[in-house]
């Protein structure tokens, strides 16, 4: 088995979406006082969409499922799909360009599967421009994804929609039985186009999201 890392790291003023979400910091906590030995912590203030996150349709619908509620097997050992699309700066994904991707890998996607997009915007992630001009999904794009009945969807980039030219696919998004999982990193180590997914998150109560450890696992 071949284990790849695709969650991104956290890190102390690393980016963020902008107000009102915070900048994440990270800080020591002085020793106590009640021990007789020195001892070591840290507190960590940052939105719950922070570095590699899982979410659910709660981020837009509060009387949905929280990631909390989530049940494992969503996010443990699923059946995954990987496919290449480089992208740069502004750059769109089209409904063809996942098409094109599954038919040069010689595969027709299963309902249920977890299909993650990878474009190489991973490598913008201490980036100026990481938060504010990366690729995105059309709306088509998304149609595709919800007709093939995927379990989730996760990318390298951390904005599905276009901040420059909004797609508006969201609200249709969230009201499928599917899980965003998001910015991912070194989807271009992936070897094969199907392997099996791992994104465990915090148990969080009352949350629409958590940061994850996200693992691709490929035979």
């Amino acid at each position: 088995m071949r284990i790849v890392e695709i969650g991104g790291p956290i890190r102390d003023g690393m980016w963020a979406y902008g107000d009102p979400y915070p900048t994440p910091r990270i800080e020591q906590i002085p020793p106590p006082d009640w021990l007789d030995y020195p001892v070591y912590s840290q507190t960590v203030y940052m939105a719950v969409q922070c570095g590699t996150y899982l979410e659910t349709a709660a981020h837009m619908d509060p009387t949905a499922m929280t990631i909390d509620q989530l049940p494992l097997a969503r996010c443990l050992d699923v059946p995954a799909l990987c496919l290449w699309i480089p992208r740069g700066a502004d750059e769109a994904i089209d409904a063809d360009d996942l098409q094109r991707a599954c038919d040069a890998a010689g595969i027709v996607p299963q309902p249920r599967e977890a299909l993650l997009v990878g474009t190489g915007w991973d490598r913008h992630w201490d980036s100026a421009d990481y938060v504010t001009h990366p690729p995105y999904f059309t709306a088509a794009a998304i149609d595709w994804v919800l007709d093939h009945d995927f379990s989730l969807l996760g990318g390298d980039t951390p904005r599905y929609d276009s901040p420059s030219n909004p797609q508006n696919f969201f609200p249709k998004f969230f009201r499928h039985d599917i899980l965003l999982l998001a910015p991912l990193v070194n989807l271009d180590q992936v070897r094969k186009p199907r392997g099996r997914l791992t994104a465990l998150p915090l148990k969080i109560v009352g949350a629409c999201a958590s940061p994850v450890r996200a693992l691709w696992m490929e035979e």
